[in-house]
């Protein structure tokens, strides 16, 4: 029997380990919110990227704010810094590279639940606007989040405890995992030819999706929360995609859909902005000078290059 419990003991000293480092490292902030500002460094830099919702989210259950934006990768980019100096008001960005409608649905859902919204801004380009753009990562982030337990042990977490660790140990600068290894012109090219080509070549109206954003709506009006809705500016090349695949009644049938479900600021159309390829890294997404632009104009409502419809 003693022998029975010195094997049992051996074979669980590996899985002690791992959990107890992981309750100290806590990638995701869903177990010990006393980490130091090391670890909080890395695991920005590190389990974000990993899964942006399930980091995100459990944030936010721990601060919630106020107000919210969400949306993908160009909502992301908005710094919220910007938005709470400008507004005297504490903000979360909520949105995710690579996010889609039911993401921006499920997150709304869940943050209402979790604190009292005053203001919601959500982002919304043509792209995400389709039936078959239905991916939906928060719902798995949302069970890590209310179960602990398989939180400890997802792959989210196992990766991410890891490569902090080994960050604390080399002590070597963290890349950025999501940067593009090509050159710009060559990623531009990439993006249009085969992100924005697969966004397009196959798409239906997103009936179910428009429906879940007009219970969003209602649930806003009800609870007197302020919502706008926007489309961050996308370069002219991009554009004219929607053109070549013979999208241009759907698109403006998108941007009157998002009108009748609160304020609605566009700002991706050809003008100034989108036909200066300086002011982008790559055909979908702006510098911050731009998301300054927009920020300025959704909060103080003097409109130079945003469309009201």
């Amino acid at each position: 029997m003693k022998k029975f419990f010195i094997n049992i003991t051996t074979f669980l000293i590996p899985f002690i380990m791992y959990v107890l480092l992981v309750i100290y490292i806590d990638p995701y902030s869903l177990i010990f919110t006393g980490k130091n500002k090391k670890i909080n460094e890395i695991s920005l830099k590190i389990a974000q990227p990993l899964n942006y919702s399930l980091y995100k989210l459990s944030n936010f259950s721990k601060n919630p704010t106020d107000v919210i934006f969400l949306g993908d990768s160009r909502t992301d980019a908005i710094n919220t810094s910007y938005f709470n100096n400008l507004t005297g008001k504490k903000s979360s960005n909520l949105a995710y590279g690579g996010g889609t409608l039911p993401e921006i649905i499920e997150s709304f859902w869940y943050a209402s639940k979790t604190h009292n919204l005053k203001e919601v801004y959500i982002g919304i380009n043509f792209n995400l606007y389709s039936k078959q753009n239905n991916m939906n990562r928060v719902k798995e982030s949302i069970g890590l989040i209310e179960s602990p337990l398989s939180y400890v042990f997802s792959k989210y977490c196992l990766k991410s405890t890891f490569l902090i660790i080994k960050a604390l140990i080399t002590t070597q600068e963290i890349s950025n995992i999501e940067k593009p290894k090509l050159s710009k012109a060559d990623f531009w090219k990439h993006s249009l030819e085969s992100s924005a080509n697969n966004f397009y070549r196959i798409r239906s109206y997103p009936k179910e999706f428009f429906y879940q954003l007009s219970e969003i709506s209602k649930y806003c009006k009800s609870n007197k929360i302020k919502l706008i809705f926007f489309t961050p500016p996308t370069h002219i090349d991009l554009q004219l995609k929607v053109k070549e695949f013979n999208l241009v009644s759907e698109e403006l049938k998108f941007k009157n859909d998002l009108s009748k479900l609160g304020l609605y600021y566009d700002f991706d159309y050809p003008n100034k902005i989108t036909k200066n390829k300086n002011l982008f890294g790559d055909p979908f997404h702006s510098n911050d000078s731009v998301n300054k632009i927009l920020v300025n104009e959704i909060v103080t409502a003097k409109i130079k290059y945003a469309r009201t419809y």
